[in-house]
């Protein structure tokens, strides 16, 4: 069978009904072959939680990101290449159960990293409750959670596109446009001039972020670093 002892070592939780972890770690081919229950369903329950758990923890962490941005940061976790490197890492896939032969699988399965991280997140909500999974995956997401804000917010569009265009001597200048949303959370829109021409709009939770956007918006079409 499994190691569970080591299993439950690398993920940090105890369990107290075992049969929940051998599930999340049994896979659809040697379920087949030996008649046991696999994690297809405990993939299906972990990927609904990863999903609530990593969007609830961006959106109260970061509210300077808007919509959009929040829904590019979930995704760059909360997917089969996202999550690959984390289960490599944790040296989870080894004690998957698969059929006879069938190794192939870890090997050249596209989603199975992710597979095993959400069966495993479903078998510890299972046995113990939603804090718990919460608990499990920002222990070992937060963190990249965090770097990957830092990286995106060490990028700034205002002051190479304010070079450029004093460079050139052109004029610039943002221009609010309108605020809509809720009182407690508003999304503004900034309009981009540059030389008293509209270029462009940008939309996010605080006027700064707004302008952000769209000097972004201008610098990645015209290439501007």
């Amino acid at each position: 069978m499994i190691d569970i002892k080591s299993i439950e070592r690398i993920i940090g939780y105890t369990f107290q009904n075992k049969s929940l972890l051998i599930q999340a770690f049994t896979h659809p081919s040697y379920a087949h072959m030996t008649g046991m229950l696999d994690n297809d369903r405990m993939e299906y329950l972990g990927d609904a939680i990863l999903d609530d758990v990593v969007s609830i923890y961006i959106y109260n962490a970061y509210p300077q990101l808007d919509a959009g941005d929040l829904t590019k940061l979930r995704a760059t976790i909360v997917s089969a290449q996202g999550l690959k490197p984390i289960v490599k890492e944790m040296g989870l896939l080894k004690h998957l159960l698969v059929a006879d032969g069938a190794d192939v699988i870890k090997r050249l399965g596209k989603k199975i990293e992710a597979d095993l991280f959400e069966a495993v997140l479903g078998a510890i909500y299972l046995d113990g409750g939603y804090r718990e999974a919460e608990r499990f995956v920002l222990h070992f997401l937060k963190g990249i959670l965090d770097n990957r804000v830092l990286e995106d917010g060490q990028k700034d569009y205002k002051t190479p596109l304010q070079e450029y265009c004093q460079e050139r001597k052109w004029t610039i200048s943002y221009k609010f446009v309108s605020q809509s949303g809720p009182q407690n959370k508003p999304t503004f829109t900034f309009a981009l001039y540059i030389n008293d021409e509209f270029c462009c709009e940008g939309t996010g939770l605080s006027k700064k972020s707004a302008q952000q956007d769209a000097a972004k918006k201008y610098c990645t079409k015209w290439r501007i670093e």
